[in-house]
């Protein structure tokens, strides 16, 4: 089996045990960061010593999604490096897992995926510190479909939201996990705390509790299709918004 990526730790100098057991964990983060499932499993295709160098491909049964992804991750540290803001199937957690992979790798390393290569170095460093976007954190719930659930390295979970949209990554207590095995393809409501981006699309939730509830016959989006003066042509974010912009303004007593 071919690898999917390849990653090189102290290149040209007898590796640093610590810089390649970090990058490699780090390395898996991100790739399960940039996956649209929880159940993307790695195995090892090459091994060498001395610069120590890794191959890792994904499962057989995952062949199509580990070619994605780690395209996704080379093209997108690349293009991170040459100044270029992040890919628009980067989340703001990828930058970040990118991040603490490169500070904690030292200073030879690099990843490579089919002839393309990218060095984990101070330029990358400084254009990922660039690209680190604006994040929103609140308390609330997601709902949609529970898609992947995956306990072997993390307790991970992936949902695909109702009305589409990109998979919400859930990370779950152990507490959870018996709950989480019984929503698995199922219509579910996640509770935790939720990490938004600048555009207000939900990618990461730290879940308190879960539960399976009935599924809707419309999105709030086919909604709005029926019914535009409902939000006054605004997006959903930026009614909510404007309401508790108003509520603010009124006070418990009426308007001022």
């Amino acid at each position: 089996m071919d690898a999917d990526i390849r990653l090189t730790v102290d290149d040209g100098r007898a590796a640093n045990p610590a810089h390649f057991f970090t990058a490699g964990m780090r390395l898996l983060e991100l790739l399960d960061d940039l996956s649209e499932t929880a159940t993307l499993e790695w195995v090892f295709t090459d091994l060498k010593l001395g610069s120590a160098v890794s191959g890792i491909a994904a499962s057989e049964q995952h062949r199509h999604e580990g070619a994605v992804v780690t395209r996704s991750a080379v093209e997108g540290l690349s293009r991170i490096r040459s100044g270029q803001s992040a890919p628009s199937d980067w989340n703001p957690n990828a930058i970040k897992t990118a991040k603490n992979m490169v500070r904690e790798v030292g200073e030879h390393a690099k990843l490579e995926r089919h002839g393309s290569v990218v060095y984990l170095d101070q330029q990358l460093s400084e254009g990922l510190e660039n690209a680190t976007p604006w994040v929103r954190e609140f308390y609330g719930s997601v709902r949609g479909t529970l898609t992947g659930f995956n306990v072997t390295r993390g307790n991970r979970g992936s949902i695909k939201p109702h009305g589409g949209g990109r998979v919400i990554h859930v990370k779950f207590p152990s507490g959870l996990a018996k709950k989480m095995r019984d929503g698995l393809l199922q219509f579910v409501e996640v509770e935790g705390l939720i990490r938004q981006n600048d555009e207000g699309q939900t990618y990461y939730v730290s879940a308190d509790d879960i539960r399976v509830v009935e599924e809707p016959k419309l999105s709030w989006a086919e909604l709005r299709g029926y019914m535009p003066e409902i939000t006054g042509n605004m997006s959903i974010s930026e009614h909510l918004d404007a309401i508790h912009g108003q509520d603010a303004l009124e006070g418990p007593h009426g308007k001022a």
